[in-house]
């Protein structure tokens, strides 16, 4: 669920420059701010998202600028992505455009200068450079022209399906999971920005396994799960798919069904009210025999057992 970091809405007027700025200067240094329009007329609403491996704001606040004219210590990027109206961006000589669905960097170590029209929506993703693991320079060329690396619109379409999973409940494994994807895109979307073709295709081949391991987490209870339809939803072959995976430990199939496994085993321990039938439909398991000799060959016990255990501990627990 998101935390309302700011609404300026119930504000006096006066206040809401100020109260933006507040917030603003906890994400970075600031040496400009400020509204193109009448002081009733703010209306600055910011709603946040920690996902762990990095911090997702979303912010309506249009006419609005700032800007950093110097270099800063601190080292963090944002990511930006409109989702409504049109922001201006500028770095040096270079000034650019953004219209929605597109996607920006910023480098808040460096100068920049950011503007956005009325009606304008942005969702942002905040990492730092520790988190990244990159070298500044590379952070810093990225910035100036994301759209180069042939990951673009791989991360491009990652963010706004992310954007429209922020209101749903999604259980924290495929959470963490999520997280952990964009990370490993965000970092090679700026590590193949501008690189030659061969590392460009190196990189991009991990990202895209790395994509698909999320995919799975997000899906693992469809029972339509499979190969094929993992390799149709990323536009790739079958063959393709298993020649990624190649390098894994554990096939494709194993790892889905040790990840089904573990998500029916957590509940059965925790649902005591849900029949393990239906625990069992819930994680993909057409087939409650299969399901139960699948359960006791990984753990050593049944699911029925595994139930009895718990709910033991758990009178246990009541009683002391």
């Amino acid at each position: 669920m998101p935390n309302r970091l700011l609404d300026t809405s119930a504000m006096a007027p006066r206040q809401r420059e100020a109260a933006t700025r507040e917030f603003l200067e906890t994400l970075t240094d600031l040496d400009v701010m400020g509204h193109a329009c009448p002081p009733e007329v703010i209306r600055t609403h910011i709603r946040g998202w920690d996902l762990g491996k990095f911090q997702l704001i979303v912010m309506d606040s249009p006419w609005l600028s700032f800007a950093l004219n110097h270099r800063s210590t601190r080292d963090a990027v944002s990511f930006g992505t409109q989702l409504s109206g049109q922001t201006f961006k500028t770095i040096g000589e270079h000034r650019q455009v953004f219209s929605p669905g597109e996607i920006s960097l910023l480098d808040f170590s460096s100068p920049f200068q950011w503007r956005s029209a009325e009606a304008s929506t942005t969702m942002s993703l905040r990492f730092t450079y520790a988190g990244l693991c990159l070298p500044a320079e590379a952070i810093r060329s990225a910035a100036g022209d994301l759209a180069t690396s042939p990951l673009y619109e791989l991360f491009q379409a990652h963010v706004l399906r992310l954007y429209r999973l922020l209101e749903e409940d999604i259980p924290a494994s495929a959470a963490e999971s999520l997280g952990s994807a964009t990370l490993e895109l965000a970092r090679a979307v700026i590590a193949t920005a501008g690189h030659d073709d061969l590392a460009r295709n190196d990189v991009a081949n991990e990202a895209l396994v790395t994509r698909i391991e999320a995919y799975v987490q997000q899906h693992l209870a469809d029972p339509a799960l499979s190969p094929e339809s993992i390799a149709n939803a990323h536009h790739i072959s079958v063959r393709q798919l298993y020649k990624l995976w190649s390098d894994k430990e554990v096939g494709l199939a194993e790892w889905i069904m040790r990840g089904r496994l573990e998500g029916a085993r957590r509940d059965i321990a925790e649902a005591g009210s849900l029949g393990i039938a239906a625990v069992a439909r819930r994680w993909g398991f057409t087939d409650a025999t299969h399901f139960g000799r699948r359960f006791r060959t990984a753990y050593g016990i049944s699911p029925r057992d595994w139930r009895r255990v718990h709910d033991g501990h758990g009178r246990a627990r009541a009683a002391g």
